[in-house]
């Protein structure tokens, strides 16, 4: 975890730079090109995932109204707030995730990984007790008896 972490904020940012330099070195765009670029990717990337959540936040409002879960809905409203805070930073690779992140079939695949990954690791493991017997235990009673009762407290230290 340490070393995606590492990888994250610290390899990502300086290949951003190398990339912006290289860019800039004359050869291949001018400077003012180069910044150009990221600023205008951060406005249309801030544009694009305004209105992608707040067609999301309303997804998850009708979803909710119709008494549905509204699980994709917040997950892909997840993936456009990362997708969002990524293009804000400045960056041509931040920018290009960030901008792959808000094309919907793109952010149904990432999702589909994200809940494939997060399934793999989540263990279900049945538990039975004598009070409350699982369905797959082999020694459960066949005819358990109910009993339905009532009660009252009576404190013998107390006078009457």
């Amino acid at each position: 975890m340490l070393l995606k972490l590492l990888i994250l904020f610290i390899v990502l940012p300086l290949l951003d730079l190398w990339l912006l330099f290289t860019l800039t070195d004359g050869s291949i765009v001018s400077f003012g090109v180069t910044i150009g670029l990221v600023v205008g990717t951060g406005i249309v990337g801030a544009h694009l995932a305004r209105r992608q959540g707040l067609a999301a936040w309303k997804n998850f409002h009708s979803e909710l109204n119709r008494g549905a879960l509204p699980a994709d809905t917040m997950l892909d409203g997840v993936l456009i707030l990362l997708a969002g805070a990524v293009l804000i930073t400045p960056g041509l690779i931040t920018d290009a995730v960030g901008l792959a992140l808000l094309v919907p079939p793109i952010r149904r695949f990432v999702r589909t990984r994200l809940v494939n990954r997060l399934m793999s690791k989540i263990q279900i493991h049945p538990v039975a007790s004598p009070h409350f017997p699982s369905d797959t235990d082999p020694n459960r009673p066949v005819d358990a008896t109910v009993i339905d009762a009532e009660f009252q407290r009576h404190d013998d230290d107390a006078v009457h």
